[in-house]
């Protein structure tokens, strides 16, 4: 996966607005959608929960898992960036509980 130049706390929050449902972005009229740009980072985001949702579930390898949390800190170098992912993967598990 192609990374953005950096995953920021807005970023993340427009994401969460949406939760995640780019198709309903888009037809929201894609709002701040200079910060997106060609929409590599909502990938990244997406994908980041994807991966981070298999390590936090413990179904991932540790190599899986050392690579989905290299990715974290090198694509969110923002520390309240990763907060917000992580708390994100943290209630996409306590939904399948």
């Amino acid at each position: 996966m192609s990374a953005p130049a950096s995953i920021s706390p807005a970023l993340v929050q427009i994401y969460l607005d949406f939760d995640g449902n780019a198709d309903m972005y888009q037809r929201r009229g894609m709002p701040k959608r200079e910060l997106y740009g060609d929409g590599c980072a909502w990938r990244a985001i997406d994908g980041l929960r994807t991966r981070l949702y298999i390590v936090a579930a413990g179904l991932a390898s540790a190599k899986f898992s050392a690579s989905a949390e290299a990715d974290l800190l090198a694509w969110a170098p923002d520390e309240e960036a990763r907060r917000m992912v992580l708390a994100m993967v943290d209630r996409d598990l306590q939904s399948k509980q």
